[in-house]
């Protein structure tokens, strides 16, 4: 299975000129966020394309107004999307295990490849940071765009997503599909996904390879973490493919000097955390993001990055 669902790409359509009709879009805009902070958390849903404008909006934030602590990006499709609970619930965790204050960033992405990680390394304003940049087979599945640029969000006009509440999770409790349908997707993505592995694998592995260099180059402090793997239902069955980019990946990683860190068999991951093979539902999130915040203090601490 990918680490990602097909999302539209296409652009967004402008705001109609003139003075009436924009006085008229905010007023909708500004009942509709009414609305929903009155409705609370529940109203919070996610939108096809919100994943890659979360990524633009938060890069135009952070170099409009560059942060004064350290900053923490996790980066990789939607399986790393779906693996934090919330980013001040994030932050607040790392403050907590002794890491001081930092402004941590989900900016996983639906499809996200390890060439628009590196778009997204390069647009990152100069502070002291450090990248987290995810792994799973997913990320070696797909084409390796010709251009690095970011996809470009989907969905209405800028006032009514401004409007509404961003949630960062497509998948919830209660939408897991059964183990029987899980196990369907593991043959499945034998017979689809792994001949697109292994025909994109060396393009791929060659990325993330400038990706780490793009790193370094900047003064950042990457460092390689496995996302989610549903291995009680894929168990050796992909041993194959992982063996393969784990290897490479470690070589990588040991070139560069940084770390690879891999805690998805140790954390108590049951198949019921997991909507499918790599997409967790909140149990699962809150069992990630616990062990990745201790990662991310221990590097900060290792960098000098930490109080």
């Amino acid at each position: 299975m990918t680490d990602g669902r097909a999302d539209s790409r296409a652009r967004r359509a402008p705001l109609p000129g003139g003075p009436q009709p924009a006085r008229l879009a905010a007023l909708v805009a500004a009942a509709a966020f009414a609305a929903l902070a009155l409705a609370g958390p529940a109203a919070a849903v996610y939108r096809p394309g919100d994943d890659w404008r979360h990524v633009e909006s938060t890069l135009e934030a952070i170099n409009r107004t560059p942060p004064k602590v350290p900053v923490v990006y996790l980066l990789g499709g939607s399986a790393a999307r779906e693996c934090i609970t919330t980013e001040p619930a994030w932050r607040a965790q790392i403050k907590r295990f002794g890491g001081g204050r930092v402004r941590a960033f989900n900016l996983g992405s639906s499809s996200q490849a390890f060439k628009h990680s590196l778009r997204i390394v390069r647009a990152a304003p100069d502070v002291p940071t450090l990248v987290l940049i995810g792994l799973n087979v997913g990320r070696y599945t797909s084409i390796p765009p010709k251009s690095s640029a970011l996809p470009a969000p989907s969905g209405g006009s800028r006032s009514a997503r401004a409007a509404a509440v961003y949630d960062s999770h497509r998948f919830h409790k209660g939408q897991q599909l059964s183990d029987a349908a899980k196990r369907e997707l593991v043959r499945k993505w034998l017979r689809v996904k792994y001949p697109r592995f292994k025909k994109r694998y060396a393009g791929n592995a060659a990325v993330l390879r400038k990706l780490i260099a793009a790193c370094q180059e900047r003064g950042f402090h990457p460092v390689l973490v496995e996302l989610p793997l549903n291995v009680r239902i894929v168990r050796h069955s992909w041993d194959g493919a992982r063996k393969r980019y784990r290897r490479g990946a470690r070589a990588a990683a040991e070139a560069a000097g940084i770390p690879y860190v891999n805690f998805v068999g140790r954390i108590g991951l049951k198949s019921s955390d997991f909507v499918d093979l790599s997409h967790f539902v909140e149990s699962g999130r809150a069992k990630y993001q616990r062990r990745l915040s201790r990662v991310v203090v221990t590097r900060l601490k290792q960098y000098g990055l930490a109080p």
